[in-house]
């Protein structure tokens, strides 16, 4: 076996992750059977069921001559090299599948096998470094079996062209800038800007005494600023402008008082 042939380190642990969300998927659908009768079997014997899911399900997976993989390394088409043939190999298969129930239904919760756990521990963790390093073997049925995982196929290059990147640049490069520059233009500062650049009927419009600067409707309980800007607004967008700028004489406002128009 050519040793390119070998999977990578990444697809091995996402087949490891995918294998144990597969677990938990089952193990959620097989106690939803259960809930609403015989629950207490589920909650007394839950460890024996997970056994028998894993058993199962490693028999038509695994165990299979036709598959020899787990579900995470068929999705990911991965397989393992030897396949799990001979009596020995199942052997530590079984062993692995059987001490994974021994230590969750006795080890965790006893207190006086801690240190056993933490043998069990370290020997995980030690595993791994050397699945880091080596890129073979990522737990210690594998070790012991002495399995490879291998790619179905061997994995091909993904060539991109430069013109698809630099759209992809200049598209994510425009949509942070909008994102970052749009919050801080809010419709009053949008309205200030057009109208300091913009004159023209508009402005005479707004300079009038029945016309509020802010809204630029008819004026609702008319204020004005205490002050050097002499612009009439409603009392809630003359509230709204206290310590800010006069939208049409863009002077500070810090106080507003009402404004009473003389009938003509």
């Amino acid at each position: 076996m050519d040793k390119q042939m070998f999977a990578l380190r990444s697809p091995q642990i996402d087949a490891n992750h995918l294998d144990e969300d597969f677990n938990s998927y089952n193990w959620e659908i097989f106690s939803s059977l259960f809930r609403n009768s015989y629950s207490h079997l589920i909650h007394t014997f839950k460890h024996e069921f997970q056994l028998f899911l894993r058993l199962l399900t490693s028999y038509n997976t695994l165990l299979s001559s036709r598959y020899s993989a787990t579900i995470g390394q068929q999705l990911l088409q991965l397989k393992y090299s030897p396949s799990i043939q001979t009596r020995s190999q199942k052997f530590f298969f079984l062993s692995s599948t059987v001490f994974s129930y021994l230590y969750e239904k006795f080890l965790v919760d006893y207190r006086r096998l801690l240190p056993f756990q933490f043998i069990y521990k370290l020997l995980v963790f030690v595993n791994f470094l050397l699945f880091l390093h080596r890129g073979t073997y990522i737990n210690l049925f594998e070790r012991l079996s002495c399995l490879k995982t291998i790619h179905n196929h061997p994995p091909s290059l993904r060539i991109l062209d430069y013109s698809y990147m630099k759209r992809e640049l200049i598209w994510h490069t425009l949509n942070e800038t909008l994102g970052t520059i749009i919050p801080f233009i809010t419709s009053l500062k949008a309205r200030t800007l057009m109208r300091k650049y913009f004159s023209g009927t508009l402005m005479k419009r707004l300079e009038q005494t029945n016309v509020c600067s802010v809204c630029e409707q008819s004026i609702v309980m008319p204020h004005e600023s205490i002050g050097e800007c002499k612009h009439y607004f409603c009392y809630i967008c003359a509230y709204s402008l206290i310590q800010h700028s006069c939208p049409i004489c863009f002077k500070t406002i810090n106080n507003i008082k009402p404004k009473e128009f003389s009938s003509k």
